[in-house]
């Protein structure tokens, strides 16, 4: 398992070192220093398209894309050549298939651009976009292992669980490609693990549903005097799992403050705080440079308000100390909501085991690193797990993880019942509504900042706007054919939503989990745009269902006394 950590880094690193000199060359190729902005360019244009012919990365798609026409066009400020290879349908539509770029200078080409790199930056592999150095081979595989190692049981090393962590883990296999600028290649890789984990957290809820109710589980029979408590049972002592845990914060939280960058996510983040504190609505007021960075719930843009005071926006692409201040706040949010869950459900060895996980899992650093919000998503769905067995806070909190980002609103089924099998209390739901109610209170009041129209520009920007996304970045949008496809498997999970209203009857927290995990995933698979970003937001729900070791429920006996006794003790224990 270790070799195969170690040999995920290696094929990072040697994608990185086959890829063509053109992403590395682009900022140290020497430039003209002439003040002279229309000078006559050095080569010719039928030399121009000789070199741009010569690219072999050219031939290969525009042979399955044919071109009717190759403009060259001289940039003199940037003395740089580039070349279009431009195709056109039936209806008379232009679409770029191709760009070269070449120095006027060297007579070199510096990058080329084929398929969906050509209007899609973040698809062109530039190394380092997203995080920088976590994507470090040395560091990604350093993260395995401490993800992997401590985690595994040993003695159970052919199991699911272990099966369950290389699923985690196979992600990275994508972000090879990824890196590469191969999406076509990387997009379909992420389908296999997140399929297999869609049905694997369904598996295991159900399973344990048809547990309780048939009282036939396989193996001996329970004992109703041990105790119902789930556990880690990895090889790992508590003190290793205490010192993975501080290395790896510290190595996270080292990148973020000394080797990390903002992308436009978490740009977003710092303008729409800002405009907030200048009585803007955060909506339709982005500068251009971000203009699309609008699209996110009101909290994504609330809750970086504390930073930007602190460290105010200075209305540039910099540094942006608040966006660092932010996501690190979100992350650390994350390890102490796995701690306490953990703590309340198995003692202090599953909390640190889970935020050991959460802190030792690279695709979370990557976001960490990245100074992205999605981190806050996950972190209220872990405080929401915490407080399930309170409906006003479990409804807030998935309230306000909506209010980051709406994909978690296909919870609110699910999460409208009562987790535990006993204690529900009276009108729970009506609590529950409550909570959501009042995470729209707390959050949406900054869409009365754009007065009678704000609620129709916040519709604009954000839900109307992804809905009529079309990117590379799913097989959906790689392959337009599969459309009945995605259609049908959005109805799928459109009907799990809502089946879980009234099924299934029994639940704890468990199966509450696992069925959240099945249906963010589930979602994510019907997305038109899909990015590894994504992962952090069901992450929580795989963990807490693969990591620990849960206990066989016990059998619900038909008998009012025997409910007294139903269900597991973890639940009580988490409902405090």
């Amino acid at each position: 398992m270790v070799g195969l950590l170690l040999a995920c880094g290696a094929a990072v690193g040697a994608v990185r070192a086959s890829q063509s000199p053109t992403t590395a060359t682009i900022a140290t190729t020497p430039r003209a220093t002439s003040g002279h902005a229309h000078e006559l360019p050095t080569l010719s244009t039928h030399t121009v398209l000789e070199l741009a012919g010569r690219s072999q990365a050219v031939k290969d798609w525009i042979a399955s894309h044919p071109v009717y026409r190759t403009t060259p066009q001289y940039d003199p400020t940037a003395h740089q050549w580039t070349v279009y290879y431009v195709s056109r349908n039936k209806q008379g539509v232009e679409t770029t298939q191709a760009e070269v770029l070449i120095d006027d200078n060297t007579a070199e080409i510096q990058e080329t651009r084929t398929g969906p790199q050509v209007a899609w930056m973040m698809a062109r592999g530039y190394w380092g976009a997203f995080g920088r150095h976590i994507n470090d081979p040395w560091i990604w595989s350093g993260l395995c292992a401490l993800f992997f190692i401590p985690l595994v049981e040993i003695r159970r090393i052919l199991s699911w669980r272990t099966l369950d962590l290389l699923a985690l883990l196979s992600f990275s296999l994508s972000l090879i490609w990824f890196n590469a600028g191969e999406v076509l290649t990387s997009v379909p890789l992420v389908y296999p693990p997140l399929a297999y984990l869609a049905v694997r957290m369904a598996l295991i809820g159900t399973r344990r549903v048809r547990t309780q109710r048939t009282g036939r589980p396989s193996g001996p029979e329970p004992d109703r005097d041990a105790s119902h408590a789930p556990s880690f049972r990895g090889w790992a002592p508590t003190w290793l799992l205490i010192a993975v845990l501080m290395l790896s914060l510290g190595l996270r939280y080292s990148l973020n403050a000394f080797d990390s960058n903002v992308i436009d996510v978490g740009y977003a983040g710092v303008i729409g705080a800002h405009q907030i504190v200048h009585g803007v609505i955060p909506y339709g007021t982005f500068p251009a440079a971000c203009g699309h960075c609008d699209t996110y719930g009101p909290l994504t843009y609330v809750a970086v308000v504390p930073f930007e005071v602190v460290a105010p926006w200075h209305g540039s692409w910099d540094s942006l100390p608040a966006a660092h201040a932010a996501a690190t706040a979100f992350d650390v949010l994350c390890v102490v909501g796995l701690l306490t869950l953990g703590w309340r459900l198995g003692g202090f060895r599953l909390g640190v085991a889970l935020a050991t996980a959460w802190a030792a899992f690279p695709f979370t650093a990557y976001a960490l690193e990245s100074n992205t919000n999605d981190a806050l998503v996950a972190a209220m769905l872990i405080w929401g797990l915490v407080v399930a067995a309170r409906p006003l806070a479990r409804g807030l909190m998935l309230g306000l993880a909506i209010a980051a980002k709406l994909s978690p609103a296909i919870l609110i089924p699910l999460w409208w019942r009562h987790p535990y099998p006993r204690g529900q209390r009276r009108h729970g739901w009506l609590w529950f509504a409550a909570g959501l109610a009042l995470a729209i209170l707390l959050t949406g009041w900054v869409i009365l900042l754009g007065g009678p129209t704000g609620i129709h520009t916040f519709w604009t920007r954000t839900v109307s706007y992804q809905l009529g996304r079309q990117t590379p970045f799913s097989i959906w949008g790689q392959y337009p054919g599969l459309r009945p496809v995605q259609l049908a498997l959005i109805a799928i999970v459109a009907v799990a939503a809502l089946a879980v209203v009234r099924w299934p009857r029994e639940r704890d927290l468990l199966t509450l989990t696992a069925l959240s995990g099945t249906l963010m995933i589930g979602l994510q698979l019907t997305l038109n745009y899909w990015f590894y970003l994504y992962i952090p937001w069901f992450l929580p729900f795989v963990l807490v269902a693969t990591v620990p070791h849960w206990p066989r429920p016990l059998p619900i006996a038909p008998s009012p006394a025997s409910d007294a006794g139903d269900g597991v003790v973890m639940a009580e224990a988490a409902a405090g």
